[in-house]
């Protein structure tokens, strides 16, 4: 099996079905892509034009070793766009069909960015004559353009997709159950494994059923699914993301800017989320009495990721810098050993990592962070 984690898929042949605009023409191919500046990519922790390349040539590489289990442990968009949504569903929809590769995603802090859909765009995409092109979903995005600014795109395919419009384009891969999986389920699943059907799953897959409450008028979307792809094997897909209310919230709301970001990871799943954790132990159970091989995968790390090393770090350079506030609490691999997690693959760090943990009880949690595709060939390359 291979997992390839932090993609960061972005369609650079896509063009926008709603925008009479092309990109920019390479006049070697003579084909238009959508980029963007090489600035963009200095002044972030994603590298974005490459990933689409990286990504087929992992895939190729995936084909090539005859591996037919693929996990997405999640960030497999830029930001959720529907022009990088559709475009990287073409793509596994292609390698599915032609080699037999089944895949299995789940969701990272980037996508969904928020759990609703919002209007969004990049002012950082390469335009003509090396300019900054801006494509955004919204006029209302817009701020005043410069004298000899080049004009603006206005396309939804740039919006931020939340839960929904997400999980329905990627829904063939292990968000939503098909007819060739053996077992597929929720943590709000109300059959059990001897009571499977198709039907059944089918009717408990239905966004509005798997849902938590975050307060007394709002509740989310959890894409967290079990799923049995082939006899013996269990997979178990964590959605991790927790989107926590900017402020006190006295009425149902569905506009994001109410909730903050869900980069933080398991510190947040401990105190809003304490559902998955019932549901783990509950389905590490089921897999040791049946006698079933459990992998996990979620986008964020369960054990620290920095060679334990992240208090020297905190002491030198201090607690907010270095992705430090990301680092999960002791706690986190502690519940999540004692819940029967033996072996967990993350992303979010785009670093290679191996953390073991033994909890006070016993119990031994493995947590694999796989790399991002660019990252990696980039070091190798360096």
């Amino acid at each position: 099996m291979a997992f390839i984690a932090d993609a960061h898929f972005q369609d650079i042949y896509a063009h926008f079905e709603d925008a009479n605009y092309k990109g920019i023409e390479n006049p070697e191919t003579g084909r238009f892509v959508n980029v963007r500046t090489m600035q963009a990519q200095l002044q972030s922790t994603r590298i974005f034009n490459e990933n689409y390349f990286a990504f087929i040539e992992a895939l190729d590489d995936i084909v090539a070793r005859g591996i037919k289990y693929v996990a997405l442990p999640g960030d497999f968009s830029d930001d959720g766009q529907p022009v990088h949504v559709k475009g990287l569903r073409k793509i596994l929809d292609r390698y599915s069909k032609k080699h037999g590769i089944l895949f299995f995603a789940t969701t990272g802090n980037h996508d969904p960015v928020k759990p609703f859909t919002q209007e969004a765009g990049k002012t950082d995409f390469l335009g003509v004559g090396g300019q900054e092109q801006i494509i955004t979903s919204s006029v209302k995005n817009l701020k005043d353009t410069a004298e000899g600014q080049l004009k603006p795109i206005i396309t939804s395919e740039i919006k931020k997709w939340g839960y929904k419009d997400i999980l329905n384009e990627m829904g063939a891969f292990g968000f939503y159950p098909q007819k060739e999986y053996v077992y597929w389920e929720t943590p709000f699943s109300k059959y059990g494994y001897g009571e499977y059907s198709f039907e059944k799953a089918e009717e408990a897959s239905r966004l509005n059923k798997r849902t938590y409450q975050i307060d007394a008028y709002n509740a989310h979307p959890d894409a967290s699914y079990l799923v049995e792809p082939t006899d013996g094997v269990w997979l178990l897909a964590i959605d991790a993301n927790v989107y926590v209310p900017n402020k006190e919230l006295s009425r149902i709301t569905t506009n994001p800017k109410d909730f903050s970001g869900a980069s933080i990871g398991y510190n947040n799943v401990l105190l809003q989320k304490t559902h998955l954790i019932t549901w783990v132990k509950k389905i590490a159970a089921q897999a040791k009495e049946k006698g079933k091989v459990l992998i996990a995968f979620s986008h964020y790390p369960m054990v620290e990721f920095n060679d334990n090393a992240s208090e020297e770090m905190k002491a030198f350079f201090g607690e907010n810098k270095m992705q430090l506030h990301r680092v999960p609490k002791e706690d986190v691999a502690e519940v999540f050993a004692d819940a029967g997690i033996q072996i967990h693959f993350g992303g979010h760090m785009h670093i290679n990592d191996t953390g073991v943990r033994t909890s006070k009880n016993g119990n031994t949690l493995f947590n694999i962070q796989t790399p991002s595709l660019v990252h990696t060939l980039r070091d190798i390359k360096c």
